[in-house]
């Protein structure tokens, strides 16, 4: 039996209800949006990573243009492949494996069969939307995410 009255304290304690859950469902939906575009991103920045090194660091390294050259070289081709994105931020590093089992001979100079392999690490820092640098007063750098290829750069366009 309704008593006379009783609508009012319904619709009040509804809209407490709604108060409170209205910003828990919305910090929700806000970290739903930003795992997947982050994990939009890494699908991106793996398959453009990969061309990149594939293609402007499987060449052997000449004068000036040596693993750093072509690091930068691919580290630019990734920022132009996500102009668009300021929320992003990469970087590429290199560096040259020495060949396993090779020989020295008296001179220190080394002679090895082995193919010379390099390793190129590409790393994209994502920063979420909404988060400004800190959030209630933790700093938040970002969430990284690492691919690391191996070449031989007298195979172009193999990665190993």
């Amino acid at each position: 039996m309704r008593r006379p009255g009783n609508d009012h304290a319904t619709r009040g304690q509804m809209m407490v209800e709604m108060a409170v859950c209205l910003p828990v469902m919305l910090a929700v939906l806000g970290i739903v949006v930003n795992m997947l575009v982050f994990f939009g991103d890494c699908a991106r920045f793996d398959r453009i990573a990969a061309e990149a090194v594939r293609s402007q660091a499987a060449s052997p390294g000449y004068d000036a243009y040596g693993s750093t050259s072509r690091a930068q070289a691919v580290q630019s081709l990734i920022q132009a492949s996500f102009a668009d994105s300021d929320h992003l931020s990469f970087s590429v590093s290199a560096s040259g494996g020495s060949s396993a089992g090779s020989a020295t001979d008296g001179s220190g100079v080394s002679l090895s069969l082995l193919p010379h392999l390099e390793t190129y690490t590409c790393r994209m820092d994502y920063r979420p939307w909404g988060f400004g640098g800190s959030f209630f007063g933790i700093s938040f750098a970002g969430i990284p995410h690492t691919r690391v290829y191996v070449i031989d750069p007298y195979r172009p366009g193999v990665l190993l």
